[in-house]
Formats: C-alpha cells, sequence, structure tokens
C-alpha cells in the first residue's frame, strides 16, 4: 500500500469534490483510478494563472474528507469529461441531512 491515507492497493485514489454552483461548501467523496487521477492533476496544473471559469474544485482525501495537500480546480467541460459521472453517481448526505445535488 502506497499510502493508506490517500491510496488503495488497487491503485485508486479517493478525492473530495466539491462544486459550489450546485452544492455550496459540501463535497462528495470519490473514487478514482490513477489514470484519471493524473489526467485531473495535470488539467487542473494547466488551469493556473489562466482566466478560465472554474467550476468545480477538488483534494486529495481518505474516508473522513480529511484533505492532504494536493488539490486543484477544473473547468466545466473538464468536470463533465472526468468526473460528472462518478459525482451524479454518489449519493452522499451533507451535514444538514439533506442529499446532495448531481450536476445537470
Amino acid at each position: 500500500m502506497k499510502n493508506s491515507m490517500t491510496t488503495t492497493e488497487n491503485n485508486l485514489q479517493l478525492i473530495s469534490v466539491v462544486v459550489p454552483k450546485v452544492n455550496g461548501i459540501y463535497a462528495k467523496l470519490l473514487v478514482l483510478t490513477d489514470e484519471v487521477y493524473s489526467k485531473i492533476k495535470e488539467l487542473s496544473e494547466s488551469n493556473k494563472g489562466t482566466d478560465l471559469e472554474l467550476f468545480a474544485l477538488y483534494a486529495e482525501s481518505n474516508l473522513y474528507h480529511e484533505l492532504s495537500s494536493e488539490m486543484g480546480a477544473l473547468t466545466r467541460i473538464q468536470f463533465d469529461e472526468l468526473l460528472k459521472e462518478s459525482y451524479n453517481g454518489k449519493m452522499q448526505q451533507g451535514r444538514s441531512g439533506k442529499y446532495l445535488k448531481s450536476v445537470q
């Protein structure tokens, strides 16, 4: 196991994803393959210093939404391509007890 806090033996990555326009400050916990996570990190890095409108924020996480230092942001198009299906497929409650919304 690489790092028990963020990566499993199957090379999966846990990230917390916040879509402020949809669910405010509440995050959904997603499980990604290393391949998808690498692409997200690459795109996020290329977004830095641009005037692109950012849509979703992410951070490496564990099962308790405890964040590590790796984080970034994606545009709407990037989110739709890489995370939308996973994000919408995850039912998760916010602190208020209500289920977080899906991205349309």
